[in-house]
């Protein structure tokens, strides 16, 4: 679009000027002039000043540059370009992208988006070197972003995908180097964004660590659950680490075993009640058991490469496990279940 070609022939015009009297100001030929209100060439750099001077309006004006139209003009591409999550149109997705960094050099959230969109369209070429020669260019467009924005959302964003495509380009080093500038509190984790980087043993262990953490509060939020959510926890306990090697898990089965004794008590159900206080103990005894190091074995299948060190269990007082499960055994609520409570203890 000729836009200050227009602009020029607008504003002579309006200012009732030839184009011979406004070559004659600017000291051109009158065929330049011509040139430029038809479009075939635009002025020399060196004119814009004294042409805005001329028209007494700012050079903004004369490129019209306006801030509210390059507001709808971005809406507009905004617009085409969120349809395109639901037609799944992954060319026009690119061929908007593109248009909106030609247009809008500067915004790194549409550089963002065009390296994704670069990224993904990639996969749809059959030449191998054309297939690689898209993911380096996304790649270059990934680091711009990274080195360039100050919006952390859109710096995330990059970064996730520059981690992604060195490593289907077997850059795994690099994109070591660039997933650990992942910001926290975005929609992905660190360990999510770095999981994508690693191979072999490395990635192994470093996925059941996460798996691991996903678990661990999966546990503790269905604890809060009463009695439904304690049942549904000890269940996926029991079915991710079915070999029964427990480690610290010990600690979280019996807190719900003590938890599911006292919903027996006031569900009236003394022998739930009995049978829970029972499988508490033997886990609080299992837990210090693993505190002490005597319990090291990993689980399968689940947790082959990865165990938690000992040393870094935080204790929250001096008492043992066993010791917490007593004083909690001990508590007036059970007095009707003593007996039972007896031969409990004396095993």
């Amino acid at each position: 679009m000729n836009h200050i070609g227009d602009k020029i022939k607008e504003l002579r015009r309006k200012n009732n000027m030839t184009q011979e009297k406004l070559a004659e100001r600017l000291d051109v030929s009158y065929q330049t002039v011509s040139k430029w209100e038809t479009g075939t060439t635009s002025p020399d750099l060196s004119l814009i000043v004294p042409l805005a001077r001329i028209f007494k309006i700012t050079t903004d004006e004369l490129f019209c540059y306006n801030e509210n139209a390059d507001a709808l003009r971005k809406k507009e591409l905004e617009v085409e370009f969120g349809a395109t999550w639901k037609s799944g149109d992954l060319e026009k997705r690119y061929k908007i992208s593109e248009q909106a960094v030609k247009e809008f050099p500067n915004d790194m959230e549409w550089l963002d988006r065009f390296a994704w969109a670069q990224a993904l369209c990639s996969f749809g070429y059959e030449d191998d070197e054309e297939y690689k020669g898209q993911q380096e260019e996304a790649i270059a467009k990934f680091a711009s972003v990274i080195e360039n924005t100050t919006d952390g959302e859109v710096r995330a964003s990059s970064i996730q995908g520059i981690v992604q495509y060195l490593s289907f380009r077997g850059r795994n080093d690099e994109a070591k180097s660039y997933a650990k500038m992942y910001p926290k509190n975005y929609p992905l984790s660190a360990d999510e964004v770095l999981l994508t980087c690693l191979v072999g043993e490395e990635k192994t262990v470093h996925y059941e660590k996460m798996l691991d953490n996903a678990l661990l509060k999966l546990i503790v939020l269905l604890t809060e659950g009463g009695e439904e959510g304690n049942e549904a926890a000890e269940k996926i306990i029991k079915i991710m680490l079915p070999d029964g090697n427990y480690s610290y898990y010990h600690c979280m089965l019996s807190e719900i075993y003590r938890r599911r004794a006292r919903n027996g008590m006031e569900a009236s159900d003394p022998d739930t009640a009995a049978e829970m206080l029972e499988l508490a103990l033997y886990h609080g005894r299992k837990y210090d058991e693993y505190i002490e190091g005597k319990d090291t074995a990993k689980s399968k299948p689940f947790f082959d490469c990865y165990s938690i060190n000992v040393d870094e269990v935080v204790r929250t007082g001096t008492t043992t496990m066993e010791e917490d499960v007593i004083e909690f055994i001990k508590r007036p609520l059970f007095d009707p279940l003593r007996e039972k409570i007896d031969d409990i203890l004396s095993v």
